[in-house]
């Protein structure tokens, strides 16, 4: 009840308002935006950049984890950890970086030209290729996330077997990357459907795809039905895939906090040792070093942090306080609804869990729309009104990828466990709390910081929702970034980025000391 009234029922609305113009049902508005150019070439543009992303996230992502999970590559353990900062990057906090970078007249373009005599800036990241290379660049710890997490569940007694009978390459091509082979596709996807909704990336870098349509067609043209019908081709697109990963990954974990599985073999990197080395730290200094140094640059003397900060606190408060209380209730909710998902039948408990993973599929600027047209209301202006719209919507958006890690941790434990609690704990409560709950620390733990991660970030739903006087640190950047602040928006994006980062450390430091004082 809980999630339909939370992530379902804002898409019903969606749907009745997009087939209901003006209180009639008028289907031709649909007809003739289905139909125009202008459609079929953002569809083309959404496409190019959502394949193009998924495909560099995979190209990077899927050789990082395996070298960094299945070889005796040198400081493997740092680098397990040091994969996962680009994630605490939003992808627009890139965007801007990059845009700066490789502006006509930025430091790259000026070196490049004075190196080689051009007359003109030979790079530029406002086209489709650096929408691609920066959405890349951002997600590739997804790939590699659900990657290491296929490795992590590879029987080391099948690739055993097929070393005694073929080499490393052999056993690799024809065991391992055949098993993980799911896991890969389940994280393309997801990166695919990331990119294909993302507003701020296409915005900062002027290519008109989707997501920024939908938020022309809303925001300056106050078209509210025109927007949802323009979505519909995506909607579709993102809601057959979103179906198919959900089928790929079904009983199979997302993401793992551990270190490793001991006895798993680990090949011998021989002279390839340090170009490994060197390309897995290439990849984290342009996805976390050159923003962060980009960054630290633009802002300049240190006064420029003190400057900004104080009149942002409130705006850092808030932030932390939307991406907590976000992150906490999601994990709940996701606790609830993939321990139900579990105990359903064998034959609706498919497409009850694809149902979950709807919310997914939409654009954070169309969940704003549905949102807006759900509870804009005299009946609910009291919570139109205030900061729990912005919960909601946070939780809408991301409460499916949380249920998804949730039920594949609770898949992994012994089902019989719960049933021999009955015989012995009474109340559904007490072994919930005594049992199942220890059980699932940690992909609990994931779960939660996931969100936190994802909704300290979030910008889509919350330009939209947010009611007027409240404003959040990603609101407060982008706002100071159309004004030209770029010391400002620096100093405030690596403001955000260390919270991030230091909330970060401190949750796995504690999930790593209670799983340590529970053995």
């Amino acid at each position: 009840m809980t999630f339909a009234l939370t992530a379902l029922l804002p898409l019903g609305q969606l749907a009745w308002d997009g087939l209901r113009g003006d209180g009639s049902w008028d289907l031709a508005p649909v007809q003739a935006l289905l139909l125009t150019e202008s459609q079929q070439r953002l569809f083309a543009n959404s496409l190019l950049v959502a394949g193009g992303a998924s495909g560099l996230a995979v190209a990077i992502g899927v050789p990082f984890a395996f070298v960094s999970e299945r070889t005796d590559l040198p400081g493997r353990r740092l680098l397990g950890l040091a994969y996962l900062v680009p994630l605490l990057i939003p992808p627009y906090l890139h965007a801007i970086v990059w845009s700066r970078l490789l502006a006509q007249n930025g430091s790259v373009n000026r070196l490049v030209q004075a190196t080689l005599g051009l007359g003109s800036a030979p790079l530029s990241m406002f086209n489709i290729t650096g929408v691609v290379c920066v959405l890349g660049l951002a997600w590739f710890p997804l790939v590699a996330l659900l990657t290491k997490a296929g490795l992590r569940a590879v029987d080391p007694s099948l690739e055993e077997a097929a070393l005694l009978r073929q080499g490393p390459r052999r056993a690799i091509a024809g065991v391992t990357l055949p098993l993980v082979a799911p896991h890969v596709l389940a994280g393309a996807i997801l990166v695919f459907v990331f990119a294909i909704i993302d507003f701020g990336v296409p915005d900062i870098l002027r290519v008109r795809v989707y997501a920024v349509e939908i938020f022309i067609q809303f925001s300056a043209l106050y078209d509210q039905r025109g927007a949802v019908v323009l979505a519909l081709p995506l909607l579709v697109a993102t809601l057959v895939l979103v179906g198919v990963q959900a089928r790929l990954m079904r009983g199979r974990a997302y993401v793992s906090l551990s270190h490793g599985v001991a006895g798993v073999r680990r090949y011998a990197l021989g002279q390839a040792r340090f170009p490994a080395l060197l390309c897995c730290w290439l990849i984290l200094a342009l996805s976390v070093l050159v923003p962060v140094v980009t960054l630290a640059i633009a802002a300049g003397a240190p006064g420029t942090y003190a400057r900004v900060l104080e009149p942002a606190l409130g705006s850092l408060g808030m932030s932390l306080l939307l991406a907590l209380t976000a992150a906490g209730l999601t994990a709940l909710l996701a606790f609830v609804i993939a321990h139900s998902l579990l105990r359903a039948r064998q034959g609706p408990r498919a497409g009850l869990h694809y149902l979950t993973q709807v919310p997914f599929a939409v654009p954070p600027i169309l969940l704003g729309i549905a949102l807006i047209g759900l509870w804009n209301r005299p009946a609910t202006g009291w919570l139109y009104d205030s900061v729990a719209m912005v919960v909601l919507g946070y939780v809408a958006h991301f409460l499916p990828f949380a249920i998804c890690v949730v039920h594949a941790g609770l898949q992994q434990f012994d089902q019989r466990l719960e049933e021999a609690a009955w015989l012995a704990i009474p109340g559904r409560m007490r072994i919930t709390r005594l049992i199942i709950l220890p059980l699932v620390r940690g992909g609990l733990a994931a779960g939660f910081l996931i969100v936190f991660v994802l909704a300290m970030g979030e910008l889509g739903v919350t330009l939209l929702v947010v009611p007027p006087g409240v404003e959040t640190l990603p609101v407060r950047i982008y706002n100071l970034m159309h004004y030209g602040a770029e010391d400002a928006v620096a100093a405030l994006s690596l403001i955000l980025l260390a919270t991030q980062l230091v909330l970060c450390l401190l949750a796995l430091a504690v999930v790593g000391w209670k799983r340590g004082a529970s053995r």
